[in-house]
C-alpha cells in the first residue's frame, strides 16, 4: 500500500487542468476552465455540455477557443477578479468605476454571485440612499463633472440587473445636464425606451421642484419677536434672493448652496435669528426634495429600495 493510497482528495479544491481559452472580440484569454465552472453557473453548463467536434471549432494552442460577445474590458477585469483574489476587495478597500460595473456586468450575466455582491457593494458607496451619504460622498464634486458616458453605463446596467437602488441618484447626476445636452448625445440613444422616459420626467419634474428649495430667501417669519428688525431683514433677504436668481443653476439642486453662500447671506447684514431661520428651512427642503428624488423617476421610494439593496447584498 502507497503513501497516496491513504490520501484523501479535498473534492471542492481538486481541480481538473483543462484549459479554455476564451475570446471577446480580438482579444484572448487562456484560463482554467474548472475555476470558472467552480465560481459561474454558466461557464458550469457550457463546459460540461461542450459542443461537439466540429471542422470549425477554433482551437488555439491546442485548446478550444469559446467566445464570449461581451466587452474585452469587461472580461479581462471579470476574469482577474476571479482568478486573483486581490484585483477585486470589498470595500473600504478601493477600486476602479470602470472595474466595479464591468464586474457587475457580467458576474450578474455569467452567475458569479459573490462578485456581483462586491460590485454592488462598490457602487452602493457612490450612490448612496441617505441625503447624508450623498453630502459626504468622497467625489460628489468630481461627479458633476464625470464624463457622460459614466452616467449613460451605470444606468443601463443597474437597470439590466435590477440593483433599482443605484438608479435615483444615477438619474439625478445624469440630470445635471441640461435636457438638450442629455437628448442630442450619442450616448442617449444607448438607453431603452423606459429609461429615457424615466429621465425625461426626472429632468422636469427636479426643475419645477426647485424654487422650493430657494423658498428660504422670501420665507416670512412665523415669530417677528424672535428678531430685532424683522422687516429690515426680509428686505435684505429678498434684495439677496434677486442676486441669487442671477447665477443659480437649476439643474444642480442639491448642489447649489454652500457655506460660501451661507456666509455671503450674512454679510448682508440679516440678523443670526432670521440666518438660522433660512438655513432650518433649506435643510428640510432639501430633505423633501431627496425623499421624492426616486418617485421623480418613477421609481419605488427609498424604503423599499433599500429593503431590495439589503436583500442583493445579504448571503443567501
Amino acid at each position: 500500500m502507497s503513501e497516496n493510497d491513504s490520501l484523501q482528495r479535498a473534492e471542492s479544491l481538486w481541480f481538473s487542468p483543462e484549459i479554455v481559452v476564451l475570446r471577446a472580440n480580438t482579444r484572448v484569454f487562456r484560463v482554467f476552465a474548472a475555476i470558472l465552472k467552480a465560481q459561474s453557473s454558466v461557464f458550469a453548463d457550457m463546459f460540461t455540455f461542450p459542443q461537439p467536434p466540429s471542422a470549425d471549432l477554433e482551437m488555439m494552442d491546442g485548446f478550444p477557443v469559446v467566445k464570449l460577445y461581451d466587452d474585452p474590458d469587461e472580461v479581462e477585469v471579470f476574469l482577474k477578479a476571479i482568478f486573483d483574489s486581490s484585483f477585486f476587495m470589498p470595500p473600504p478597500a478601493e477600486t476602479h468605476f470602470e472595474n466595479a460595473i464591468g464586474i457587475l456586468h457580467l458576474s450578474h450575466k455569467y452567475d458569479v454571485p459573490y462578485l456581483r455582491r462586491r460590485a454592488l457593494e462598490h457602487l452602493s458607496t457612490i450612490y448612496p440612499t441617505r441625503l447624508e451619504g450623498y453630502d459626504n460622498r468622497a467625489d460628489n464634486t468630481e461627479s458633476t463633472q464625470v464624463d457622460f458616458h459614466r452616467r449613460i453605463i451605470t444606468i443601463q446596467v443597474a437597470a439590466e440587473v435590477g440593483s433599482l437602488w443605484i438608479l435615483p441618484l444615477a438619474y439625478h447626476d445624469l440630470c445635471k445636464r441640461e435636457i438638450l445636452d442629455i437628448i442630442t448625445s450619442v450616448e442617449w440613444q444607448a438607453l431603452g425606451e423606459k429609461e429615457r422616459n424615466a429621465c425625461l420626467a426626472g429632468h422636469s419634474a427636479r426643475t419645477s421642484y426647485f424654487p422650493k428649495l430657494y423658498r428660504f430667501l422670501t420665507v416670512h417669519k412665523a415669530d417677528e419677536d424672535e428678531c430685532d428688525d424683522w422687516s429690515e431683514c426680509n428686505r435684505l433677504r429678498l434684495e439677496f434672493s434677486h442676486d441669487v436668481v442671477q447665477w443659480v443653476n437649476t439643474t444642480w439642486p442639491l448642489d447649489n448652496w454652500n457655506n460660501q453662500d451661507w456666509t455671503a447671506m450674512e454679510e448682508t447684514g440679516i440678523c443670526e435669528t432670521c440666518i438660522a431661520d433660512s438655513k432650518a428651512v433649506y435643510a428640510a427642503s432639501r430633505q423633501t426634495f431627496w425623499d421624492q428624488l426616486p418617485q421623480m423617476f418613477g421609481l419605488p421610494g427609498w424604503e423599499g429600495l433599500e429593503e431590495m439593496r439589503r436583500v442583493a447584498l445579504s448571503v443567501s
